[in-house]
């Protein structure tokens, strides 16, 4: 199977989400002439990043309002979409999430599964709300849909490679990870995101927010990694496509989930697991906890 992504590199309007969901439905419907399949926003892409206490007020179930809406532009256009925003669960529970939504309705949300609470710039200044206003998701589903499986990630949960062997193992064909890192951040994550594709021999879309929100900058960057090469016929996982730096954009790239198991017995990653290592780290992790 081939499919076509679009990576939506948007610039958010905070709090603003009527403003925000043109933007999606103008990037929806170019991705669409250019006959994308799935269509990928960035993580809080929503509602912007720099919300504060207005989280609890911008905040949607899901689905919702915002979900709704783009159910009926996915079905309009006979595609999927991906798209990060606060999620209002129980009252005053709230969650960071993505959503996934296609031509047959909402399939499925990922509820970000680790909370940062380290600063946000360089010099250590601030930090990242999530530990304030985020509770954490504790389940990792992978989603069946027409256009393959797929696994969810948000921004620091590509920071763990648990998280995407785990949604590899259980059969994810494409990884898609979104993300609201700061400019500062980007010689951390353009290594992280290669590495997750690598040491899985997967597929991984990433998007990121670009542009400025308030005095945070964000360095955009967005990606399609493969598994392999099928020109040089090796693993490595080169770059499909990917978006400018730091401004807003729309980029396009194809997935051929037959690459996945051209390359997979050239690197067998996931052969060579050893289930007892897996045993020893939940050991540790639950000594160095005590």
């Amino acid at each position: 199977m081939t499919i076509r992504v679009a990576l939506a590199q948007v610039q958010p309007a905070t709090r603003d989400v009527p403003a925000n969901l043109r933007t999606f439905d103008n990037a929806i419907e170019r991705a669409s002439s250019e006959g994308a399949d799935l269509v990928i926003f960035p993580e809080l892409a929503l509602t912007g990043y720099g919300c504060g206490d207005a989280f609890f007020d911008v905040a949607e179930p899901v689905p919702g309002p915002s979900t709704e809406h783009l159910v009926e532009t996915a079905r309009r256009h006979q595609l999927h979409v991906i798209w990060g925003m606060p999620e209002r669960g129980l009252p005053g529970v709230l969650y960071n999430s993505a959503v996934l939504v296609g031509p047959e309705g909402h399939i499925g949300t990922w509820r970000k599964h680790t909370l940062p609470g380290h600063a946000t710039d360089h010099a250590g200044a601030g930090a990242f709300p999530d530990r304030r206003y985020f509770r954490l998701g504790t389940q990792s589903p992978v989603f069946d849909t027409p256009i393959g499986r797929i696994g969810m990630m948000v921004c620091y949960d590509i920071f763990f490679p648990e998280i995407a062997r785990l949604l590899t193992l259980k059969g994810a064909d494409l990884l898609v990870g979104i993300s609201g890192s700061p400019s500062f951040e980007r010689s951390i994550f353009e290594p992280l995101v290669l590495a997750r594709a690598m040491e899985n021999t997967t597929w991984l879309a990433y998007c990121n927010l670009a542009g400025a929100e308030g005095e945070t900058s964000y360095w955009g960057g967005s990606r399609l990694i493969a598994p392999g090469d099928p020109a040089t016929k090796v693993p490595g996982c080169p770059i499909v496509c990917q978006a400018r730096y730091d401004h807003e954009d729309l980029a396009f790239g194809e997935v051929d989930y037959s690459l996945t198991h051209r390359f997979r017995p050239s690197f067998p990653v996931l052969r060579d697991i050893r289930a007892e290592m897996y045993d020893q780290l939940r050991t540790a992790v639950a000594d160095s906890i005590d």
